[in-house]
């Protein structure tokens, strides 16, 4: 029977029914709580933790209203979110132009009720002048038919047109109401995260989407009472590889959950939006305007990055070289043997490399005693198991975090078993790994 975790103060938002519900201890490190909580429920993909597990890290901390979270991998917000929620200032990095304006979104200002309203004007002007998807480059024609009704699609980029062409073109919450109501339009399952063009769901016309998707929004913003969660956050479109916007020693709390080694291409889940929105007009334009301000993670992220090899290892700790070098070896053997080739041997330098930058500034930018918290997950490729927690709690120690410590806290499904666990101490899950300054 699964450890319930009840925390005080916050739970399941339910506005028929107010009151707090315990979740399972694992279900703190998903996404599967977020479509019961206000604000959050606004916009979520499944890769991310749950604001109760944010909610229990700042509970333990005893912050006050002058503390300041940080998230160096901030995603649609549920840290900054549930700062907010209990009045304090937070910074939030993410360089993904879908995930960072979402993100801001959901820090709403004392009138973004009217902003709502407007919006849903704009769009509903749109939807009755549609475009033809015959403007869009052939990339994102071919991909966009597929998910929704040739009209349907017209509808929404009349509505985008309109919406570009007004005074809040710029306004991230109608940015995220339509990028909502896009998502609910289409026919095609998620699968995942990754929209499934030949899947099906039910779908709604943009007009009804943008009915339920105003409905929602409102009815949190109604229980806020004005209050300014945009003043009380900052989001910041860059990557946390370096932090100079925040001054050393002032970060009470870090926490985060940072891409998992061979998990999400962040830049391919959201392609769907990235093509409706103009942000890229083709494959290659995913990689070189988002991939490449990411955290290398897989290996549809590898251009221009095999040649680093030997970079990407001076920069970690020589503590994890001998592991490092054995899994590099590895999975370099196993490609070879394998149909797929994927190149898997070249993802392990670049990641941890790149997750020291940030745990270093994150170290940099704490005070004295300030917690961090990381959801994180191992990783098994080719059969060659890589213990990812371990490996950056190793890193955290060479950089001077004190009392560091990993925790299983769930299994990540039986699909990861058989050969690929053969030989492993531990088997694959996702780990709360802690520290201080």
């Amino acid at each position: 029977m699964a450890t319930q975790t009840f925390l005080p103060g916050f739970g399941i938002y339910d506005p028929a029914s107010p009151v707090l519900h315990p979740i399972s201890a694992a279900r703190l490190p998903t996404n599967t709580t977020t479509r019961s909580h206000r604000i959050h429920r606004w916009f979520n993909f499944i890769a991310g933790f749950s604001p109760e597990f944010v909610n229990e890290q700042c509970a333990l901390a005893s912050l006050d209203s002058g503390s300041i979270l940080l998230d160096p991998f901030a995603g649609c917000g549920t840290s900054l979110v549930v700062a907010a929620e209990r009045n304090l200032r937070s910074i939030g990095y993410d360089p993904h132009p879908i995930f960072n304006r979402i993100c801001r979104a959901k820090l709403p200002s004392p009138n973004a009720g009217e902003v709502l309203l407007r919006t849903r004007e704009i769009l509903l002007r749109g939807f009755a002048h549609p475009v033809s998807p015959a403007e869009l480059t052939d990339s994102q024609t071919t991909f966009l038919e597929k998910l929704y009704p040739t009209d349907a699609l017209a509808s929404l980029l009349g509505a985008r047109d309109q919406l570009l062409a007004s005074e809040l073109a710029e306004d991230d919450l109608a940015f995220l109401m339509l990028s909502r109501i896009v998502d609910r339009c289409s026919h095609s399952q998620t699968d995942g995260i990754y929209k499934a063009p030949t899947s099906m769901k039910q779908s709604v016309s943009p007009e009804v989407a943008c009915s339920e998707v105003t409905k929602l929004i409102l009815e949190d913003l109604d229980s806020l009472n004005a209050s300014d969660y945009q003043r009380r956050g900052t989001v910041i479109r860059q990557s946390s590889r370096t932090m100079q916007q925040v001054p050393c020693d002032s970060v009470s709390i870090v926490v985060t959950s940072p891409p998992y080694l061979n998990n999400f291409d962040y830049a391919e889940m959201t392609r769907m939006l990235l093509y409706f929105w103009g942000i890229a007009t083709s494959w290659g334009d995913i990689t070189s305007k988002v991939r490449a301000d990411l955290i290398v993670n897989t290996t549809t992220a590898l251009k221009g990055q095999k040649t680093l090899q030997g970079h990407y290892r001076r920069n970690i700790t020589k503590r994890i070289h001998r592991d490092l070098d054995g899994i590099v070896a590895s999975l370099g053997e196993r490609r070879k043997q394998r149909k797929g080739k994927k190149e898997y041997d070249f993802l392990v330098y670049p990641y941890f490399s790149q997750m020291t930058e940030v745990l270093t500034e994150a170290f940099r930018v704490m005070k004295s005693g300030a917690p961090i918290h990381i959801v994180v997950a191992d990783a098994a490729l080719y059969g060659v198991h890589i213990s990812t927690p371990q490996l950056l709690g190793t890193c955290m120690e060479e950089i001077g975090f004190r009392d560091v410590n990993c925790a299983l806290m769930r299994e990540r499904g039986k699909r990861w078993t058989l050969a690929k666990r053969e030989g492993s101490a531990i088997g694959l899950g996702e780990y709360h790994l802690s520290g201080a300054k």
